[in-house]
């Protein structure tokens, strides 16, 4: 088998029922139903975390968020192993990330094994500003636990964590003069889109996406999930949040037809491998949920994948797929590696949300500052919420695909035995003059 390119696409908050592959009810994404068309679809893929950072790193590594530990309470990744780009790069592919994403980039860690890295941040992608980052970033995992989660509450006052533009347009142009003048026999391109990323007011999607789908007032949609926790029941609307996440979709549907079309007009679609996929899903207000943290609810867990190979002809794959196995899966698929182990279960989780603990209401905080594992089979979901106190709880879901050999009783002993690297201490102990001071040491004081 020949050896090929890889145009890895991650569509960042991307719902997998809001395709049209996955559900009929969907019109308004005809270029990935184009790209489905020519692949192998696959209807059980599923995130190991809900939301970015560790989920990349799972995709970069193969492993669990609480093996790789790039979670809320480190926010880098320190692999010493292979990542998925150091792969290609050890038999001579080039590698190159494009991103707008802090959260892809080296100074967190997960931009290591790319050679070329655009990051499409202005003065904080800078290699020195990089650099200094993701060594402060190291220095500040050294202190303890407690009073890291003392200091991210008080930086969580501090910033109000709002996104800015997420650049898609540049991206995909990004991306399109890379393939455009790639002179490279052999490359890894991995491209973040984050078009389908909150706001949804700031020009991404353009305003006449928003029309499309009748957006009634974009002021009625919050731009953060800071912003929906600040908010009375009535100073939002649902309809128009899931409104004008359908025409952030439908703007990335365009996008990503876009890069498509480039591969193609470039006269790479017969050499190169083209995966599209998201990194989690997306929750738009429906119970009281706004973003992707703080859960892990099918809609942000479960994700579109689809591998458009010029070697095998499209089918449909139904099997349990967990993302963090497209570290082999890919380098297999490209001929340089062996084909992963088949799952027949998938695993996930989400770690107290130390870095943006601080935007939780406190009348939420019980229901919200918890951290989650789960397990899924085919027909059951079981999920185990832990609060701070180390109570759990557990809810199974039953998806109703027929028999399994899995009780209810085997599935808590299951996701019970997930491994664990959050630690819990009591941060009433911390003396606050020792978080101010840590503060001045970092620059924030």
């Amino acid at each position: 088998m020949s050896q090929k390119n890889v145009v890895f696409l991650v569509m960042d908050s991307f719902r997998k029922d809001r395709v049209s592959v996955y559900n009929k009810e969907i019109d308004f994404t005809p270029n990935l139903q184009n790209i489905a068309d020519s692949s192998t679809v696959y209807y059980n893929a599923v995130s190991q975390a809900p939301w970015t950072l560790p989920s990349t790193a799972s995709m970069f590594t193969g492993e669990y968020p609480w093996e790789h530990q790039a979670t809320n309470q480190h926010l880098y990744l320190n692999y010493n192993g292979k990542t998925l780009a150091d792969k290609f790069k050890e038999e001579d592919f080039h590698t190159k990330v494009i991103s707008p994403n802090m959260l892809i980039s080296p100074s967190v860690g997960t931009a290591d094994g790319f050679e070329d890295v655009d990051n499409l941040l202005g003065l904080a992608g800078r290699k020195p500003i990089q650099t200094i980052s993701a060594k402060a970033t190291q220095i500040f995992n050294l202190i303890p636990s407690n009073i890291r989660r003392k200091i991210t509450l008080k930086l969580d006052n501090l910033f109000s964590g709002r996104m800015e533009l997420c650049k898609s347009r540049e991206t995909v142009q990004k991306t399109k003069e890379f393939l455009r003048d790639v002179e490279d026999d052999k490359f890894f391109l991995f491209v973040n889109l984050m078009s389908a990323h909150e706001p949804y007011e700031l020009g991404e999607p353009p305003k006449e996406y928003l029309d499309k789908h009748n957006v009634q007032d974009i002021d009625m949609v919050p731009n953060t999930g800071r912003e929906f926790f600040e908010l009375e029941d009535d100073e939002y609307s649902l309809e128009d949040m899931e409104r004008a996440y359908d025409a952030a979709v439908e703007f990335t549907d365009d996008l990503v037809g876009e890069i498509h079309e480039s591969i193609k007009e470039n006269n790479l679609e017969q050499d190169t491998i083209f995966i599209v996929a998201a990194d989690h899903g997306q929750a738009v207000g429906k119970d009281k949920v706004y973003g992707h943290h703080f859960t892990v609810m099918d809609r942000v867990t479960e994700v579109p994948l689809m591998i458009k190979d010029p070697e095998n002809e499209p089918k449909e794959n139904h099997d349990l797929f967990e993302l963090r196995q497209l570290y082999d899966l890919i380098p297999h698929l490209t001929g340089i590696g062996e084909e992963p182990e088949e799952v027949d279960e998938i695993k996930g989780g989400y770690e107290f949300p130390e870095t943006i603990r601080g935007i939780i209401p406190e009348d939420l905080k019980e229901s919200h500052d918890r951290k989650f594992r789960f397990v899924k089979t085919k027909s059951k979901k079981i999920v185990k919420s832990i609060g701070r106190s180390g109570e759990a709880e557990y809810e199974i879901s039953d998806y109703g695909k027929g028999k399994e050999n899995h009780s209810d009783k085997e599935l808590k002993k299951k996701v019970n035995n997930i491994g664990d690297s959050s630690e819990v201490e009591n941060e009433d102990d911390v003396d606050d003059e020792e978080v101010k001071k840590k503060l001045e040491d970092l620059g924030y004081m």
